[in-house]
């Protein structure tokens, strides 16, 4: 295998490793976000219990309240993420250890039902927090490398697209090598921005999956037809 062939192989390699993460992701994140559903729920009703107490007694639990409302399925282009999920990982954490000090601040209380009703409350958030936790670090743990690593692939896409240009005959073949390494080319610059995290996401990448196949096939035509010595001459 030479290099060429080489870096085709690993492209398509990062894209299929990519599209793996990204069908995670695709099934992860709705379920994630159906627990923050789930904990805006329950501070509602911790909200709508405080109402009833002392609102000096209340002050404290009710800014944990308030802050575990902001959560980051409720922001701008909360589901377009490819460069993983250490953020929102950082919130789910320290808004779970509020939601705790108030399950605290609420056992000196006790015998009081209202309290324990909060406390029920807070404790449920407390949880379904973690297992929004749990779901994103899984998220980001396959994501993370292709983060990491995308300057390679996009060096391993230059030289394929110039090799290519420099080294096949013009043709219709050419053209569809080049045309789908171009579309590779703006799947990299989607990662950056954000690939649509959604089944139209894995749509686009098993399509740029399908395209890297068919460059195989013409990068194997080529190397039959071509003159004998070495393509890296």
């Amino acid at each position: 295998m030479n290099m060429f062939d080489h870096a085709n192989e690993a492209l398509r390699q990062d894209l299929e490793a990519y599209a793996r993460a990204l069908r995670t992701i695709v099934t992860s994140l709705p379920r994630a976000r159906a627990l923050c559903d789930r904990v805006i729920k329950e501070t509602r009703l911790a909200s709508a219990l405080m109402a009833f107490g002392d609102p000096k007694q209340m002050a404290d639990l009710a800014q944990i309240i308030f802050h575990a409302t902001n959560l980051w399925p409720y922001r701008e282009q909360s589901f377009a993420r490819t460069v993983g999920f250490d953020d929102e990982i950082a919130e789910a954490q320290k808004q779970r250890e509020e939601v705790l000090r108030g399950v605290h601040i609420l056992t000196r209380r006790n015998g009081d039902s209202m309290a324990a009703e909060i406390s029920t409350c807070l404790s449920n958030i407390a949880q379904y927090l973690e297992e929004e936790r749990a779901l994103l670090v899984e998220c980001h743990t396959l994501i993370q490398p292709h983060a990491c690593n995308i300057e390679i692939t996009r060096k391993r896409l230059n030289l394929l697209a110039a090799m290519v240009d420099a080294r096949l005959p013009p043709s219709l073949e050419q053209e569809l090598v080049l045309d789908t390494y171009s579309k590779a080319a703006t799947l990299l610059r989607d990662w950056e921005n954000g690939v649509p995290l959604e089944e139209r996401g894995v749509e686009i990448l098993e399509n740029c999956l399908d395209l890297l196949s068919q460059v195989d096939n013409l990068l194997q035509k080529y190397e039959k037809t071509r003159p004998s010595e070495s393509i890296e001459q």
